[in-house]
């Protein structure tokens, strides 16, 4: 949610600055006046920092049909920004402006996600899976975790496991616990590939490390059906995992220096 707290502030951004580009887009000049007041209102220029003014310069210019605005204006109401979170509100303005080309990863994986379990609109699986194939599409980690779940359950579509693997295992790279847990699941398994025990311990043990108790108790079960060479396999896999995730470089080596010549080092 916090990354489209950002989108949201660089439309701001070009609420003021970009206003040449928005009017080529179709908005009228008092749509792109309101969303300066907005500005203003939103970061303090020249007056304090208002947020609920500025909420209602965006539903102005929203109202006029600014699709910017519209994103704007249902990510406020959707957050609670300016006012009381309104989800439902939220939902509507930013599927107003996602039809009219407007929107971010963030946005498409909210709709996507409200389709796919009704929440605040009747549950739609097409619907879902629309939103959430543009907003996996762009690296959003809930929509790659949720549009797997529909591949995997056949739900809006065939059942397509390898794709559902695919995208669990993105989004368990990530750093997501229950798409990890999921990715151990699928390879334990063999769903959507061949079975590989010391991968899906691999998996299990790193979505248990960050808390998820089903994970565990399939790892230490996995474990039992393991020869020594398979479980030392998957631990240096999961330490691997753990690297890739966390973004840590590998550790280097302990030991002499190298040194020009052929005698070894004598000095740190």
């Amino acid at each position: 949610m916090g990354r489209l707290v950002l989108s949201l502030l660089f439309c701001c951004f070009f609420c003021v600055f970009g206003i040449g580009a928005a009017q080529v887009n179709g908005a009228d000049s008092l749509a792109q006046r309101l969303k300066a007041q907005a500005f203003r209102a939103y970061y303090g220029i020249g007056e304090p920092v208002n947020l609920s003014r500025a909420l209602s310069f965006y539903q102005q210019a929203a109202k006029r049909g600014d699709a910017e605005a519209e994103y704007i204006y249902g990510g406020m109401l959707f957050q609670g920004q300016g006012t009381d979170p309104d989800k439902r509100g939220g939902f509507k303005w930013l599927l107003k402006a996602a039809e009219h080309d407007k929107s971010s990863p963030e946005s498409l994986a909210i709709l996507g996600a409200m389709y796919l379990r009704g929440t605040m609109v009747p549950q739609n699986f097409l619907e879902a899976k629309q939103w959430l194939i543009q907003a996996a599409e762009q690296g959003n980690m809930a929509a790659q975790n949720d549009l797997a779940y529909l591949y995997y359950n056949g739900l809006g579509g065939k059942r397509d496991y390898a794709r559902a693997l695919e995208l669990y295992e993105k989004a368990a790279l990530q750093g997501d616990p229950m798409a990890q847990a999921n990715t151990g699941l699928m390879y334990a398994s063999g769903t959507g590939t061949g079975t590989d025990k010391a991968k899906g311990y691999a998996w299990y043990s790193l979505a248990a490390s960050r808390g998820n108790t089903i994970a565990a108790i399939n790892r230490n079960s996995l474990m039992a059906e393991m020869s020594w060479e398979e479980l030392n396999r998957a631990q240096a896999i999961s330490l691997d995992l753990y690297r890739r995730v966390e973004k840590m470089e590998t550790p280097k080596l302990i030991g002499p220096t190298p040194q020009k010549g052929n005698g070894p080092s004598t000095t740190p």
